[in-house]
């Protein structure tokens, strides 16, 4: 049986960080995506005292490359997800990934 997984993009302060910790709440191993090393080991630390490990991938959302390149990561090397929250400020279509 394959464990649900949940994507945050835009894990930094905020809705971003508050949303990554009620999918913790829910025992869900997270994935977290921001452009800073900073944010994403305050996240990832957040997300850690609810007791669930969180992955964590720096790609800044406006760089294409650099965030389908994340997205791919996140799906080929932990797996596909079933919970995927934008939380970058931006506006347009999702990644189309699983």
């Amino acid at each position: 049986m394959s464990v649900s997984r949940a994507v945050i993009i835009g894990a930094g302060p905020g809705t971003g960080r508050a949303v990554a910790r009620r999918f913790a709440r829910e025992g869900l191993p997270i994935t977290l995506i921001a452009r800073s090393e900073r944010t994403l080991r305050a996240a990832a630390e957040a997300v850690d005292l609810r007791g669930v490990p969180a992955v964590t991938l720096e790609a800044d959302s406006t760089d294409r490359a650099a965030f389908n390149a994340a997205l791919d990561e996140a799906a080929g090397e932990y797996g596909r997800w079933k919970h995927e929250a934008h939380h970058s400020g931006l506006i347009g279509q999702g990644s189309g990934r699983p």
